[in-house]
């Protein structure tokens, strides 16, 4: 939506965006930088005075749209919505939007999901509370779940083990059932839920947590996740008509000490659950 401004004083852009649109701090200052301010019709960008009688147009989002939904927050930490598409970190990434969202620069991510994968995304907003998430995400002491689609034919649960080989150069994992050189044991444990012709719903519980972990080893079993492009069955997909990869972080349950300073979240449990089998046309 592009909005006009007629300007009745001298001020900076910055300021006068503050004023008059529902803009918070870190959004006019990116959107000054992204060059989506014109003032007399000249795209501008960095922060600057106007005059009098000039003309600012602003192009504001719709913020509806690029809402991130929080599923939980305190004064330490933020449990935020992550969709399919976006990185977690990096340019225009999903932990700049949610910087902007919440008007700050201290949001920190404490574990990673794939591009593809949406669910939920733990942040802390302090150093001390970083160091602990760390501290319990190494020792394995948080639990995340996830929703998957799956073509093939699942049992009712398994614990699958093998072994992962990543490959940064190709952004690509590889599953082996014996140890190999350069090679790392990774676990994952998945219950059915219920069956949609073909199409099987699973409850999946990471043991490890390796990079394409689920998408890549629930695939090497002849269980590809319905739109994943890269482990997934092309075939599949377009049969379907999946636009997106059907892979959820839907539920994390917090464990903590009693000297933890984040005793308070022992045993919490977050949720976010969607209903994957409307992301496919049947």
């Amino acid at each position: 939506m592009l909005e006009k401004i007629d300007v009745n004083t001298r001020i900076l852009v910055s300021e006068l965006l503050a004023s008059y649109t529902s803009l918070g701090y870190f959004q006019i200052i990116k959107a000054i930088k992204d060059r989506h301010v014109k003032i007399n019709n000249t795209r501008i960008g960095a922060d600057c005075y106007v005059d009098a009688g000039d003309v600012v147009h602003v192009y504001v989002k719709d913020r509806e749209k690029d809402h991130i939904e929080i599923a939980y927050s305190d004064s330490n930490v933020v449990v935020a919505v992550k969709p399919a598409g976006i990185e977690v970190e990096g340019e225009d990434s999903f932990t700049t939007r949610l910087n902007a969202q919440l008007e700050t620069t201290g949001a920190r991510p404490v574990h990673r999901l794939d591009r593809n994968t949406m669910g939920l995304v733990i942040y802390a907003l302090n150093d001390a509370t970083e160091k602990e998430f760390l501290r319990v995400f190494k020792d394995r002491e948080i639990d995340k779940s996830y929703h998957c689609i799956v073509s093939g034919t699942p049992q009712k649960s398994a614990t699958l083990k093998a072994y992962l080989f990543k490959d940064a150069k190709k952004s690509m994992v590889y599953i082996s059932p014996t140890p190999k050189t350069g090679y790392q044991p990774i676990e994952t444990q998945y219950k059915f839920i219920k069956k949609k012709g073909e199409l099987s719903l699973l409850d999946v519980k990471l043991i490890t947590g390796r990079t394409h972990q689920i998408r890549a080893h629930l695939a090497s079993v002849k269980l590809p996740i319905a739109g994943d492009g890269k482990y997934g069955v092309n075939a599949i997909n377009k049969r379907y008509k999946v636009k997106q990869q059907c892979l959820n972080c839907y539920k994390i349950t917090f464990s903590f000490d009693a000297k933890s300073p984040l005793h308070y979240l022992d045993n919490k449990v977050v949720k976010n659950e969607v209903e994957l089998f409307d992301l496919i046309t049947f």
